[in-house]
């Protein structure tokens, strides 16, 4: 059926961003073998670009950068008619309710804890994989 061709992983490109190579390793690590296109950028600057360029359905977006933080790219990703329609899901190792708050009044679509859990990564990254598709099957 259509629905089921949706929700296939092929085809899905997600955007990994964290300025810590080993962030970026144990992440890229854990979605490799699961069907994403997966492209990898380790300052806001490259996401952005990135993000306009290919257009990912999953942004895992680190909060403390330098330059620019993830809260700054997550508000230019939604301000771009190109990008805002992204799910953006904040990596932090800040547990605290305020970043969290504030992640989610800028657009964003979900929360990781540091340090991350394989299985929470895979299973957020599916789920919203799968609306993102289901969204943009039905503009």
């Amino acid at each position: 059926s259509m629905t089921d061709a949706v929700l296939e992983t092929t085809d899905v490109t997600v955007l990994l961003v964290d300025d810590n190579p080993q962030n970026l390793k144990v992440l890229y690590e854990t979605l490799k073998d699961k069907g994403y296109r997966l492209l990898i950028a380790n300052d806001g600057e490259k996401a952005l670009d990135l993000a306009h360029r290919h257009q990912p359905e999953v942004i895992l977006l680190d909060i403390m950068m330098p330059e620019l933080d993830g809260y700054q790219v997550c508000e230019r990703l939604k301000a771009d008619p190109v990008t805002s329609d992204s799910a953006v899901v904040f990596l932090s190792a800040l547990d605290d309710l305020q970043a969290k708050v504030r992640g989610f009044s800028l657009g964003g679509a979900d929360y990781i804890s540091k340090p991350f859990q394989a299985q929470e990564v895979i299973a957020r990254v599916k789920t919203h994989a799968r609306v993102i598709r289901l969204e943009r099957a039905l503009q």
